[in-house]
């Protein structure tokens, strides 16, 4: 259900397209979804609210993306975001079950990003699973959301950069 807005925007983008404004009004929604999730992300100590909210911004990012007409691409990092996400979410289960025994059966605690130092000895395949999608969201080289971003930096760099003539003052941007 969170994609249902990426993916009707998607099919609706050849309409979208011939209008600069609504595009640039889609772009503009991304950019504020984008950095208003990231900051609320950064802000949460439950470890559920900090996941979705990181979504929320990792869907601005898609929103953005479609906003400068890069439909490939932002449904590449639909689908790269999504199992990504779903390995995090799946491994804060495990981190949340492995804290219940420890801090009680309380969301408040047992969620709570402050009072989980110390798992790694304990439950040694979620921390590499955790890891693992961490860095891929973060957006680190061999990994699935590393292409899915490219992609999109590279669309933006080819649309925005190479059409202002800028090609002259930034070479070292352009691709080869």
């Amino acid at each position: 259900m969170v994609a249902a807005g990426i993916f009707l925007i998607a099919r609706l983008l050849p309409l979208f397209i011939s209008l600069p404004l609504i595009m640039s009004f889609i772009s503009l929604i991304g950019t504020l979804t984008l950095f208003l999730g990231a900051t609320l992300a950064l802000a949460q100590r439950d470890i559920k609210r900090s996941l979705a909210y990181s979504t929320m911004s990792q869907l601005g990012y898609m929103m953005l993306a479609l906003g400068i007409g890069s439909y490939q691409a932002a449904l590449f990092h639909l689908i790269t975001h999504a199992y990504s996400k779903a390995l995090l979410f799946l491994g804060s289960g495990s981190v949340i079950h492995s804290m219940e025994p420890l801090v009680g059966y309380s969301p408040d605690k047992s969620q709570n990003m402050v009072l989980m130092g110390g798992l790694r000895k304990y439950i040694p395949i979620t921390r590499t699973c955790f890891l693992w999608g961490t860095l891929s969201l973060c957006g680190i080289p061999p990994l699935a959301c590393f292409w899915s971003k490219d992609e999109i930096l590279k669309f933006g760099f080819n649309k925005f950069l190479c059409k202002r003539g800028s090609e002259k003052e930034f070479p070292y941007l352009l691709p080869k």
